[in-house]
């Protein structure tokens, strides 16, 4: 399970896609972008409600870990990223947690409201397949862990890791790990389908402070929402 995705630090910031109008808007963004049919994010209208179990927990590990962050600016994301492990496991499965991204406003809706922010964490299958569990993020009291974060922000194409400074993916987390689940794709090109997406029912605070200092970063990174079509939506209850 040492497979990883690309960390995106780079030198030359050209991103290949936009969130705004234009030749590189999402409307004409490559690969399945705008032929698949479980595309992601969508917005949560309806879903079939089951208990854990049988539906399975989220069984969480995750562990501190050194804090190593990259500003992709071709990607428009500020993320974190982790050593190789095997801190997360659903329906028996272990999964590496790859990293964690922020975005804003959130990306999956329900009921047509989208949370001011978001962040995703990233897992791989020793398959190589996609689960995403995205965290809704509204503003409230400032959050200590964000207050870390935010001040080691790298430049563009930058990656920082910073000795001494251990994070723990939990302190980013409700306590309650209620979810909606279902099958979607990445949310940026080439919109890969085939993740298992995982929407918390809780969100995590962070201050008006602390989501305005991100806009000053990266602001409306937020897919346009797309045709649920006839997908399985599950909610834990």
């Amino acid at each position: 399970m040492d497979m990883n995705i690309p960390s995106g630090a780079t030198d030359k910031c050209e991103p290949g896609f936009t969130y705004d109008d234009g030749p590189h808007a999402p409307s004409h963004w490559q690969g399945v972008c705008n032929a698949g049919h479980m595309q992601a994010p969508i917005d949560i209208t309806k879903s079939e409600k089951i208990s854990i179990p049988p539906l399975p927990p989220l069984q969480m590990n995750y562990q501190p870990a050194n804090l190593d962050m990259v500003n992709d600016c071709n990607h428009y994301l500020i993320k974190l990223r982790f050593p190789a492990n095997q801190w997360l496991k659903y329906n028996r499965k272990p999964y590496r947690l790859s990293e964690i991204t922020f975005h804003e406003p959130g990306e999956t809706a329900v009921s047509g409201k989208r949370p001011p922010m978001s962040l995703q964490l990233l897992h791989l299958s020793p398959e190589a397949t996609f689960l995403i569990i995205e965290v809704p993020v509204v503003a409230g009291k400032e959050n200590p862990l964000i207050k870390t974060l935010w001040e080691h922000i790298p430049g563009g194409g930058k990656e920082q890791s910073v000795e001494g400074v251990k994070i723990n993916v939990m302190d980013l987390l409700p306590a309650d790990h209620g979810y909606y689940r279902f099958p979607g794709s990445l949310t940026h090109p080439l919109c890969n389908e085939g993740v298992t997406w995982f929407l918390l029912k809780n969100p995590i605070e962070m201050s008006e402070a602390q989501i305005a200092q991100y806009k000053k970063y990266y602001h409306d990174t937020a897919r346009p929402l797309q045709p649920v079509n006839d997908r399985p939506i599950f909610e834990s209850k």
